[in-house]
């Protein structure tokens, strides 16, 4: 078993790993965009803990209010600040409610330990019940973010195991031998130091997962959609484009393609501004999400011009698509109405994507041709 001397050694151990793992949260707060929020609190959390170890580790050496106390609140407060860190990731801040909460409980604890002169096991129930429930409450703020990935499944194993292992202390401290402190030589106590160290360290490696993981979706999706309406990129589409359309071919199934373009676009620009028509081609991306329906996807091809990709859509279904999207309202009203010509093209053996994309290009033309606002079928257009 571990002596005295041992255990202060994990302490110690764990300050330096949180000391390390704040320096590099800082520095990878710098290289990152400030669109990416929470890094800040997640490089204090860990020196704030490196400041409570390094306070558990000199008791007996300085003052009960420093060693106890203040190292107590110093770890209540680390956890706080892992727990605000990831709320801000999230676009979730903590109420200014919450905040006062957690800061007015992170100075009842220093008072707490500081004055509190009863048995060392209530201290523990009392430590351990905050420490475990501010876990948990963190593993649930990212379990129920809608999108999954390792880094976030990652991080709620650690908060969760990490929590557990608390609440196990918590809950068996009544019933072991009494004890003095931290560093009495007990197996629960190895325990709870491996975990708190391993659990600092694995929490901080996984905001930093998190933070990296958010950065290349960002890359992403500025390489993947435009930036304007949201709709994929002209690269975007056609990569995307040729792999609906080997699929179709390969498994014999029916693709089609629309291509849309706001009638008089250019006079709504002309009349009410390139602020407002911005305004249009947004509203209209929105209105086409809204009545596309997976695995379908809308790419921009340049300008007002659109184009539609409808995977397992045989051609009179592709025309039934196309004119739900040209008898689609303005989603928002204050807008100026902008009608919509659209062209339907259906695949054939060997298309290449190109080919498909300019026969929906010449109905088209003929719709446009035909006094705009309409739909034309490729069949209609020869």
């Amino acid at each position: 078993m571990l002596d005295m001397p041992e255990l202060r050694t994990i302490s110690g151990v764990t300050g330096v790993m949180g000391c390390l793992m704040a320096l590099v949260m800082f520095f990878q707060r710098r290289s990152y965009p400030p669109s990416i929020h929470g890094m800040g609190h997640w490089a204090a959390a860990p020196l704030v803990g490196f400041g409570s170890a390094l306070l558990f580790t000199l008791r007996g050496l300085v003052p009960e209010l420093l060693s106890v106390g203040l190292a107590n609140a110093a770890m209540f407060a680390s956890a706080a600040l892992f727990l605000g860190g990831t709320k801000r990731f999230f676009e979730q801040p903590l109420s200014p409610r919450a905040q006062t909460l957690l800061w007015s409980t992170g100075l009842g604890v220093l008072l707490f330990m500081r004055f509190f002169t009863g048995a060392y096991s209530i201290r523990v129930m009392v430590m351990g019940a905050l420490l475990g429930s501010m876990g948990f409450w963190h593993a649930y703020v990212i379990w129920r973010q809608p999108v999954q990935g390792f880094a976030t499944r990652f991080t709620t194993v650690v908060l969760l195991l990490t929590a557990s292992i608390i609440a196990a202390r918590t809950v068996t401290a009544p019933f072991l031998p009494p004890q003095d402190g931290l560093f009495t030589p007990a197996p629960m106590q190895v325990v709870y130091l491996l975990g708190i160290a391993f659990g600092t360290l694995l929490t901080s490696i996984g905001t930093v997962l998190m933070a990296s993981e958010h950065l290349r979706q960002e890359l992403e999706r500025l390489v993947t959609r435009d930036s304007l309406t949201g709709a994929l990129t002209r690269r975007a589409l056609f990569t995307n484009g040729e792999a609906e359309l080997a699929r179709a071919s390969r498994q014999g199934r029916p693709l089609a393609v629309l291509m849309l373009d706001l009638d008089h676009f250019k006079q709504i620009n002309d009349k009410h501004g390139h602020l407002v028509g911005d305004r249009v081609l947004v509203d209209f991306v929105t209105r086409a999400h809204a009545v596309l329906r997976r695995p379908s996807v809308l790419g921009r091809y340049g300008g007002e011009e659109f184009v539609a990709l409808l995977p397992d859509t045989d051609a009179a279904q592709a025309v039934a698509v196309a004119e739900r999207l040209r008898a689609s309202t303005c989603a928002d009203p204050a807008l100026p109405c902008c009608h919509v010509s659209i062209g339907v093209a259906s695949a054939r053996a060997a298309d290449s994507l190109g080919t498909l994309i300019n026969r929906a290009d010449e109905a088209l033309y003929q719709a446009k041709a035909q006094g705009r606002n309409r739909v034309v079928q490729e069949s209609q257009a020869a």
